[in-house]
């Protein structure tokens, strides 16, 4: 049975959502597996420069598109924007590289739909999943996780996981500024503060298909943002009280029901 089913037995939405740049090889076979699942699948393209938009509509996806490249923490910030204007009562965030099985979508959505977590974790590194990450990935996320689950006090064996849920309620309590890849460790110091269950689920993760980027720069930004989120949320006892600015983006192809939010320019 899948997760639009699901959902609509019991009176819920799911949407899935993709954060996307630079992503045609893969988008639209992620794009055409979620819908088995999700009522919609929304691509926040966030300025790709290659055909993503193009490839995500033409697998029947709605996609908005930020004008110029701003990270994963702002593209995850427009995506929570749309699920909250869309007025759905689950999101399951997947990547759109390909890395993550758009199959295991009710595994990941069950908790939240069920009403027993308020956000679930994709986790590459439980004893029941199936992932052969090469050894320098793995090292440099296992110790991002200890780090990650030490700052923030909030316990989990996958930090950096793209593939996760959120209910309703987690995403309108959260306060997100990050604006890069370390949004997802601070999803974590998050869940602390607004007292958010989180339980996690084993996935499968393919990585056949080389890096676009920079594990060291890569590693670097997460560290630094991490530190600094440590001494600000930690040390200072400080904490974002509203979301960060949405970044300027275009509907490209959007379902009716979606209340586009009025931005200063470049809409």
């Amino acid at each position: 049975m899948g997760v639009s089913n699901m959902g609509s037995g019991s009176g819920l939405t799911l949407v899935v959502g993709i954060p996307a740049y630079n992503e045609e090889r893969e988008i639209g076979r992620v794009v055409s597996r979620s819908l088995e699942y999700g009522a919609s699948v929304v691509v926040i393209d966030d300025g790709s420069t290659d055909e993503t938009a193009a490839a995500a509509i033409a697998a029947g996806a709605f996609v908005v598109r930020h004008q110029t490249n701003c990270g994963k923490g702002a593209a995850v910030a427009t995506l929570f924007d749309y699920f909250l204007r869309h007025h759905a009562d689950v999101l399951v965030m997947i990547d759109g590289d390909g890395q993550h099985d758009p199959n295991e979508i009710p595994y990941i959505a069950a908790p939240c739909l069920a009403g027993t977590a308020d956000m679930v974790v994709g986790s590459r590194f439980l004893s029941a999943a199936k992932c052969e990450i090469p050894r320098v990935r793995r090292f440099g996320q296992v110790l991002f996780n200890g780090m990650t689950a030490l700052a923030s006090g909030v316990p989990c064996s996958d930090s950096q996981s793209g593939f996760r849920a959120f209910s309703r309620q987690a995403i309108c309590a959260m306060r997100l500024s990050e604006s890069s890849f370390s949004v997802e460790c601070e999803m974590q110091f998050e869940a602390r503060a607004r007292r958010l269950r989180i339980e996690e689920v084993p996935i499968t993760c393919s990585y056949a298909l080389p890096a676009k980027r920079s594990l060291l720069a890569h590693g670097y930004d997460v560290f630094s943002r991490l530190g600094a989120m440590t001494i600000e949320r930690r040390v200072l006892g400080t904490a974002p009280v509203r979301d960060r600015e949405l970044v300027s983006h275009s509907i490209i192809r959007v379902d009716e029901s979606y209340e586009a939010p009025v931005l200063a320019s470049g809409d």
